[in-house]
């Protein structure tokens, strides 16, 4: 039988891969900063999970992605992929945009960027989500 930590994590990582599929859907729709703002969210449920498996509990919320993935020893490509995601986190992203031109202020070639990101953090998560 699975340990509640175990089970804890997978649905940590279950919500993180369904964030993936919302992002691609408002890529899709042209809601570029949803997008990023859910590819951002994603990468950050990602690691709880990790973290979860690793500490056997959610780390202390912090919105710095490569701050968290240092805490879970995520590897330096991690950790790049981790700082660009931090920028769409909408604290950070409406301290410089108004909302109302938010996804004016974010490039399609920055929401693929970004889906291929958080792709890549899910990627090396599961690995360890999975093997728990």
């Amino acid at each position: 039988m699975a340990q509640p930590e175990s089970l804890e994590a997978l649905g940590a990582f279950a919500e993180a891969a369904q964030d993936l599929v919302t992002a691609g859907l408002e890529r899709s729709l042209g809601r570029n900063f949803a997008c990023a703002d859910i590819c951002n969210q994603a990468a950050e449920k990602a690691l709880q999970a990790v973290s979860i498996v690793q500490q056997g509990h959610r780390a202390p919320y912090n919105h710095d992605l490569a701050e968290l993935g240092s805490l879970v020893g995520a590897p330096a490509e991690i950790l790049a992929a981790l700082r660009d995601l931090t920028r769409f986190h909408p604290e950070t992203f409406y301290a410089h945009t108004a909302p109302e031109l938010a996804d004016d202020a974010v490039s399609p070639e920055e929401v693929d960027a970004c889906m291929t990101e958080a792709k890549q953090v899910l990627r090396w998560a599961r690995a360890i989500v999975m093997a728990a």
